[in-house]
């Protein structure tokens, strides 16, 4: 009898096996073990072949998709692999249905921001500019913007290309790195960050901390606080942070004001408001978790790609495949952030390779999450050799996905994006419009047409208009 109950066992035990398909997962499998918190629904944006690798996105006045794809991560800095797609939804259906490649040849890039009728792009230790001038869907302008920054662990690079509310292009950046194990491949430690074609030119030493800067007019600047991976913005400018244990951080005086007064006896700008610390429990569902480092498991060791939306923060986590939600209440000059559940995440997942890296406020409203899809995530730099010589350290490189999130009760329809013909006094309208999307890239627009022309009707929206947001744009532009 107990050998036809061991038997029986086996036999569950085997059928179960069998019937597991992974990981790593179809598309349509992988959707089902994701898991988002009541009153939003989720579905699937886009995916391989279209995406591979993706680690950031933009979208642009005519609804052209760039997604960044960092193919090369971690160690394959010699391949130049690295690329950015373009995609478009050319059926109007609201998902892309064709993908070309705009840019390719890049090592490790990180960051990709729409600017004038080009892109920007971050792969250290330089910013690019990329431009297809014959309208073939691929770049043939490359000029390099800035230069200098530190080429280390690649998870310290510069990245984040955000177009901020006062003009400025901003800039995630953190102190260089020491590489010890992988020196050869990350031991550039950076040099004076400046213009790459402006002799003279003002240049920062080592900063270290965020860069902001002004392609046009030539000004860059060093923040008062940094950020490892990602950043983001409130609707009125306040500037969100992370690092890999700090889910929440806020920059609590900006450079341009602690410069007036060089005898202010200030040590640090930087301030963490999460109620629940650093190095935060986590809630993680993942079934068989991967982890190379036993220490910080269970909890933030990977924090990145913070993303302020719908009054919230919420940041990724892609060791513990989830990511977490904080809500934001008044503090006196700065914010608290509060966990909304102390018992789950707003997204978790129990694919071990499900691998949210980043997070997108589309034209819809959507908040988009770039799953890089990976086996392995963490850097070779704390690994055993074991596991940086295995297969397995790029399993998944040719895999990726983009998620769409939304509020429950949001119409499901496809949003037509079609600024670039808007006119100047279209454009002045947008600048009211509930999602943050158009609101910014319309004050792009009309700051880079220098739209004198619609000067009135901007006065007339900081005095008169009922939208906070839209009087703080108006206000900017």
């Amino acid at each position: 009898m107990k050998i036809v109950s061991v038997l029986l066992l086996l036999l569950i035990g085997f059928g179960c096996t069998r019937q597991r398909s992974g990981p790593p997962y179809a598309p349509k499998e992988a959707l089902k073990t994701i898991h988002v918190a009541p009153g939003y629904r989720i579905e699937t944006f886009t995916t391989e072949p279209k995406v591979v690798s993706p680690v950031a996105m933009d979208v642009d006045e005519n609804g052209n998709i760039y997604v960044v794809e960092d193919r090369a991560y971690p160690l394959n800095v010699k391949g130049h692999v690295g690329r950015v797609k373009m995609l478009r939804d050319t059926d109007g259906d609201g998902y892309p249905d064709t993908a070309t490649i705009f840019a390719e040849g890049l090592v490790l890039p990180t960051s990709v921001m729409r600017w004038k009728k080009g892109i920007l792009v971050a792969d250290a230790p330089d910013i690019w500019y990329f431009e297809d001038t014959d309208g073939d869907g691929k770049a043939d302008v490359k000029k390099k913007i800035l230069t200098g920054f530190p080429f280390t662990n690649p998870q310290h690079t510069a990245n984040g290309l955000v177009y901020g509310l006062d003009n400025w292009i901003y800039i995630a950046h953190e102190h260089a790195a020491t590489a010890v194990v992988f020196k050869k491949e990350f031991g550039d430690q950076g040099s004076d960050v400046r213009y790459a074609d402006r002799d003279g030119g003002p240049s920062l030493p080592r900063p270290g901390h965020n860069v902001r800067f002004r392609p046009d007019t030539g000004e860059l600047e060093a923040l008062s606080s940094s950020s490892q991976f990602g950043h983001s913005f409130d609707d009125y400018g306040s500037h969100f942070l992370v690092s890999n244990s700090n889910h929440v951080r806020m920059e609590a005086i900006a450079a341009r004001y602690l410069s007036r007064n060089s005898d202010l006896p200030i040590a640090n700008a930087l301030d963490d408001i999460s109620d629940h610390g650093a190095a935060a429990k986590v809630f993680s569902i993942t079934e068989h978790p991967r982890f190379e480092m036993l220490s910080g498991v269970g909890e933030f060791t990977s924090a990145c790609g913070i993303c302020y939306y719908r009054g919230s923060t919420f940041t990724s986590e892609p060791v513990h495949n989830i990511i977490h939600q904080d809500a934001l209440s008044d503090n006196g000059s700065l914010y608290l952030a509060k966990r909304v559940s102390n018992t789950s995440e707003f997204l978790a997942s129990t694919d071990a390779w499900f691998r949210p890296v980043n997070m997108y406020i589309g034209p819809d409203g959507a908040m988009y999450v770039l799953d890089y899809y990976r086996m392995v995530i963490e850097h070779p730099e704390w690994m055993s050799s074991d596991t940086y010589n295995s297969p397995d350290l790029y399993k998944g490189e040719e895999m990726g996905r983009i998620y769409r999130i939304m509020p429950e009760g949001v119409p499901d329809k496809p949003v037509r994006v079609d600024l670039g013909k808007a006119s100047d006094a279209d454009l002045v309208k947008q600048l009211e419009n509930p999602v943050v999307w158009w609101r910014r890239t319309a004050q792009r627009l009309l700051v880079d047409r220098k739209a004198v022309v619609v000067a009135p009707q901007i006065a007339d929206l900081v005095a008169n208009s009922k939208s906070p947001q839209g009087r703080v744009h108006a206000l900017w532009t």
